[in-house]
């Protein structure tokens, strides 16, 4: 299983998962990889003694204990079944659930134990990171590199971190036995990045934590793209330049111009036209600018042009915008210069070693992290799967058994659409035989072989009761309990509870203009209902302190608990020691300064951090009193007959991708304590938590367009690198809240060893991701891990995440986790769970029977099992 766990939009769905190792099922992306090896044994001797002939050195036979006889299958069970599994393409986790089989990283993560010992680390208490499809631990050669490729712009201040040589594993090979060498990573990376595939994974080689040199140019060779001007703000009306026809261009002779049928960002998401039709801009404005617009609605921008765009958003529904703000109703088509590929950082050094340049540096730990996934595609097979069709490409790669190609210890044998996949050994994957995928049993002592596991076969089941039905039946592997389970399983010997990196928060609706706009529409009843209270910085901070975060976790998800902070408590910043980033100083700091917990009051840190609750009744109901006067102030609300209760309802529009009793209880519970905070205030039964139709997919797009107004959302991944959870919310490509909170533009001083240094919250999170940035002062900046200490990167990580919380756009409400029945047919080589590691996955599951074995077993205790 791949250790690098990519960042993916969350839910805060009720548990219907079945779980491998609690939590690190084959096929979910975990920290806790299960395609795992062994380090070769040591090739050193001793010297021989003077005046001797040298013996030759003769390394130990290694006796691997046989399983019993007998075939042993894991049953799984999903929910949505895999579509397609290419590496260059897939998109959800779903979609990645074949590639953990399929599929083996650079290097990989094992146990330590007797055959790899950690110095002063107890057996199965540690890991080892070991080279997998690599031969040896990556080389710096940032240097040398620097010196001979000038072309890769290594920043000139920098002697390490941005170029590594990695040798080649030679026993590599696909399942047809046809060897990987170099030129299959060279040629792998030039198909997921080459421009007119557009692959959706391109961007995590440029665009993350593994950033290399040249891709996203490579990525975007001469290709077209349309830009919102008013997300860029690339261009004011005095950059642009008149031509002798008098159409204004950008200095870069991009053409620019006032669409009128294309959704804006700055028009929360709909056209100049919808807007104009909505009674917000001047129609008569519209008209002129129709007549100049050609066929697909654009209108060139000339002085004409402009003129009549600022009659068109002068108007008092439309807040009588100022001409500065024309810019913001433009888009540009901009296109990138072609560059070869010989410009991208993998360079083929021989058959079996390449090099890799990075962008931003990477060194240590999260190099190997994140090489601990794969690029791999068997090229023949992918270029037969491509398809062009009008300019547009498709691919069938790694969509069926006959397109899928594996490097793995498994191979596709079954599919079925919808229903049902299999997987069987891949009897040409060389960890079968290497004698370094083995481990030593902490019981018996002997060494035995990674996956004995033969066949895998998972099937789509829906419906929580039917999995649950099944398992009990002996027909599936594990199931995650649902919250109306754990009276009855709570202290069942097979239960197992599994941390997880997740905060789920509320996100609360801070975009002004979505939600002007939809109380002007002409179906909003402003008599009776209220959107704009959402907006004001009492009302947010009243929601904040509303909700006792650990009764939520028990009433709607009893697995959970309490989340206090935007990084979760199982996020480990030393992945060496395990340290969690909550257990740090600063990160306790942080939870005392948001929830303004008067640290002197108490003996120690620890004490006062233990004292948060999240929930202030008496301090919420007098904010909600403070909201009540500040929104009768700003107009947003009426108390027509002075009794001191607001004449209109705040509805708060959850957004739902489906409907389900999770989302009942969880609204109710929402509904319910609002109601006890807000008794004796001005909104006194007057706030509402109510459900949107199913937005199914769409969301999240209709919380970032404002359209819906809070859900419960998280993210998902890097459970070992919490300091890249930072450019999830300053990065306005892909923050919830980018519409009405812009990190590019959001300035903050830090004092880094007695010198205060300024930049913008999107500044800091690049440099403390490896970036070099330059300040505020023109100097230039780089926190990344191995270019600076790791006390000052926990100083500026615990700094953002409080200014993010300030912000009140996101409310942390749980710590994500899971609680699952294993069963009795397998066992964990390992019980307790490891953070690192979790409980090892597939590679260290072993069987307490074998197929045959356990139908008799389960025949013999009457056709249902007792958990």
């Amino acid at each position: 299983m791949n250790a690098k766990k990519i960042l993916a939009l969350l839910l805060a769905l009720v548990m219907v998962f079945a779980l491998v190792a609690c939590g690190n099922k084959p096929g979910t992306e975990s920290p806790a990889p299960s395609q795992n090896n062994s380090p070769a044994p040591s090739q050193s001797q001793p010297a021989p003694s003077q005046g001797t002939e040298p013996e030759p050195s003769k390394e130990p036979e290694l006796v691997v204990t046989p399983f019993p006889e007998g075939t042993y299958t894991y049953q799984d069970a999903v929910t949505q079944l895999s579509t397609n599994w290419n590496p260059h393409t897939y998109q959800t986790t779903d979609e990645s659930y074949p590639m953990d089989f399929l599929s083996s990283g650079l290097y990989t993560f094992i146990f330590n134990d007797e055959l790899n010992p950690v110095e002063g680390t107890e057996p199965y208490a540690g890991y080892v990171i070991v080279p997998e499809m690599a031969a040896e631990m990556p080389i710096d050669v940032t240097e040398a590199i620097k010196a001979s490729h000038p072309e890769f712009n290594i920043p000139e201040s920098v002697n390490s971190g941005y170029a590594y040589e990695i040798k080649l594993n030679p026993n590599a090979c696909w399942d047809d036995g046809t060897p990987i060498t170099a030129d299959d990573y060279v040629a792998s990376l030039e198909r997921l990045l080459r421009a007119e595939l557009m692959n959706y994974r391109a961007s995590d080689y440029y665009d993350g934590d593994l950033c290399i040199a040249g891709a996203e140019a490579y990525n975007k060779s001469g290709q077209t793209v349309s830009e919102d001007n008013g997300v860029s703000g690339a261009y004011t009306v005095a950059d642009l330049v008149k031509g002798d026809d008098g159409v204004y261009g950008t200095a870069e002779g991009f053409p620019i111009y006032f669409p009128l049928t294309t959704a804006l960002d700055w028009c929360s998401g709909y056209s100049i036209t919808d807007l104009t039709g909505m009674g917000y801009l001047d129609p008569t404005s519209l008209e002129g600018l129709q007549a100049l617009a050609d066929a697909n609605g654009n209108v060139l921008i000339t002085d004409e042009s402009m003129a009549l765009v600022t009659t068109l958003i002068d108007t008092p529904a439309w807040g009588n915008e100022p001409p500065e703000n024309l810019p913001l109703y433009m888009m540009y088509e901009k296109t990138y210069p072609t560059v070869d590929f010989s410009n991208v950082g993998i360079l083929k050094n021989d058959d079996y070693s390449i090099t890799l340049v990075l962008a931003k540096s990477l060194a240590g730990f999260y190099l190997n992290y994140n090489l601990s996934g794969n690029w791999l595609v068997k090229t023949d097979l992918y270029d037969a799967c491509l398809k062009e069709e009008n300019g547009v490409w498709s691919s069938t790669y790694n969509t069926s058994v006959e397109t899928c190609a594996s490097y793995g210890p498994y191979v596709m044998t079954q599919y079925q659409a919808d229903k049902f996949m299999k997987f069987e050994r891949n009897t040409n994957w060389w960890g079968y035989t290497d004698n370094k995928h083995v481990y030593v049993d902490p019981v018996d002592g002997n060494v035995y072989q990674m996956y004995q596991t033969d066949v895998i076969e998972t099937e789509v089941v829906g419906e929580a009761a039917t999995r649950k039905l099944m398992f009990l039946k002996g027909e599936l592997m594990g199931y995650g309990l649902q919250a109306s389970d754990f009276a009855q399983y709570r202290s069942s010997d097979y239960i197992y509870f599994t941390p997880s990196e997740t905060i789920f928060f509320l996100i609360l609706n801070g975009h002004e203009e979505s939600i002007n706009n939809r109380e002007a529409a002409a179906d909003f009843d402003t008599a009776t209902k209220d959107l704009q209270t959402m907006l004001l910085k009492s009302f947010r901070s009243a929601i904040a302190v509303t909700y006792d975060k650990e009764l939520f976790a028990a009433t709607i998800s009893p697995a959970r608990s309490g989340g206090y902070g935007i990084i979760g408590s199982a996020y480990i910043y030393d992945p060496e020691t395990g340290a969690r980033y909550r257990d740090t100083d600063q990160a306790k700091q942080v939870l005392c300064d948001y929830y303004q917990v008067d640290v002197s009051k108490f003996s120690s840190l620890d004490d006062a951090v233990a004292s948060i609750t999240g929930y202030d009744p008496v301090a919420a109901t007098e904010l909600y009193k403070q909201a009540f006067t500040d929104a009768l102030n700003a107009g947003y609300i009426t108390d027509a007959n002075n009794d001191g209760i607001s004449d209109q309802t705040v509805t708060i529009e959850y957004a739902l991708s489906a409907d389900s009793d999770f989302m009942t209880q969880t609204i109710n519970y929402l509904n319910e304590k609002m109601a006890e905070v807000t008794k004796g205030t001005g909104f006194e039964g007057k706030i509402e938590f109510i459900k949107s139709a199913p937005y199914g997919n769409d969301w999240s797009n209709k919380i970032r367009e404002g359209l819906s107004d809070t859900v419960l959302g998280g993210w998902s991944g890097s459970a070992l690198n919490p300091f890249s959870l930072t450019d999830l919310y300053v990065n306005p490509a892909r923050a919830y809240d980018a519409a009405w909170f812009d990190g590019t533009k959001v300035e903050v001083t830090m004092n880094i060893n007695g010198e205060d240094i300024t930049m913008t919250m999107y500044n800091w999170s690049d440099a403390l991701n490896g970036k070099t940035v330059t300040d505020f002062a023109g100097v230039e900046r780089n926190y990344g891990d191995g270019q600076a200490d790791v006390e000052t990167r926990l100083d500026i990580l615990a700094h953002l995440e409080g200014v993010i919380l300030s912000t009140g756009n996101y409310l942390p409400m749980l710590q994500d986790a899971s609680a699952a029945l294993l069963s009795q047919q397998v066992f964990y080589v390992v019980e307790e769970y490891n953070p690192v590691m979790g409980r090892g996955g597939i590679a260290y599951m072993k069987y307490n029977y074998n197929d045959a074995d356990w139908v008799k077993y389960v025949a013999d205790c009457g056709g249902e099992l007792t958990y």
